[in-house]
């Protein structure tokens, strides 16, 4: 629609001019100076995630620490700057107006969620109970649905970026922002969250891109919900060559004779339409997430 292009300009012209103010006013110092390290919380290739208590006094603080080789200066304040815009959201997880630059690393602050995230409640081939699955399904969905309501796409949706502050899930926030986009931008291939990925995804190869779309999300969170029901992935990759997804395809696509897949047998008929219309094939049609809502008073399992 010409109304969500010109809607997703202005945002990202919001942005660029968030970005350039927030970095105009960057402070610069090593993390010694002032805070002292308590736990690790997190890591990966992008640095780690600490908690941290202040020199000065003041409760603990959780600082995102990104590594200077491994992260461009317009990256960091793309997602500080998102995750800020974004905290006004319940389900969002919020950033501190606490940012810096050391001479290793770029930091920002964010809540604690003393929970963790959701890969610490599953166990692989067992699904969470039906009550706490409806819980994180109502609080994301509501989260994405403002993100897109923004013209913000996530692409990232996964088991480890939805944080917990309790371990009943009343109370979940999804985070990290770091590949967050400004729907109708150009992306390409990605790796190393094939299982979330669309099949419109999966087929790019080396230079192709398409236009980032909110039913990317609206797959991903289709499949963390398969995930949290079951304590698995339907398939490893949502393309032609895995057997699994060519199975859910050909049902999906009405093919004479095929049945529901065994690995969707479990679910209710109110949970399998949901599940469809999240993951139809064709984009275009795609359910938003925010659908998902219509079913939480139907059993899904």
């Amino acid at each position: 629609m010409e109304e969500s292009d010109e809607d997703g300009e202005d945002n990202e012209e919001f942005l660029e001019r968030l970005m350039a103010q927030t970095g105009r006013e960057m402070p610069q110092h090593e993390l010694e100076e002032h805070y002292a390290v308590l736990e690790e919380l997190g890591s990966g290739t992008y640095g780690r995630v600490v908690l941290t208590e202040p020199l000065d006094g003041g409760p603990p603080v959780v600082l995102k620490l990104m590594l200077k080789e491994r992260t461009e200066w317009q990256a960091f304040l793309r997602e500080y700057c998102i995750a800020l815009c974004l905290s006004s959201h319940a389900a969002c997880l919020r950033a501190l107006p606490v940012a810096f630059e050391s001479t290793t690393h770029f930091a920002f602050g964010q809540e604690l969620a003393p929970a963790g995230d959701l890969c610490a409640l599953l166990n692989p081939g067992e699904g969470l109970a039906e009550e706490l699955v409806k819980r994180c399904a109502s609080q994301l969905a509501e989260a994405l649905d403002f993100m897109h309501s923004r013209a913000l796409v996530h692409r990232d949706v996964k088991l480890d970026n939805v944080l917990l502050f309790d371990r009943e899930c009343r109370r979940v926030k999804l985070g990290d922002f770091g590949l967050t986009r400004v729907q109708g931008s150009a992306v390409g291939a990605m790796t190393g969250t094939l299982p979330y990925s669309p099949p419109e995804l999966c087929l790019l190869q080396g230079s192709d891109t398409l236009e980032l779309d909110s039913s990317l999300d609206a797959w991903a969170f289709a499949i963390l919900l398969f995930c949290l029901c079951t304590g698995c992935f339907p398939w490893a990759m949502a393309a032609s060559s895995d057997p699994q997804f060519e199975d859910f395809s050909a049902w999906q696509g009405g093919t004479t004779g095929r049945g529901v897949p065994a690995s969707w047998r479990g679910f209710s008929s109110g949970a399998l339409e949901m599940l469809r219309r999240l993951l139809t094939l064709d984009p275009d049609r795609r359910s938003p997430a925010i659908e998902v809502q219509k079913y939480l008073s139907l059993p899904w399992v």
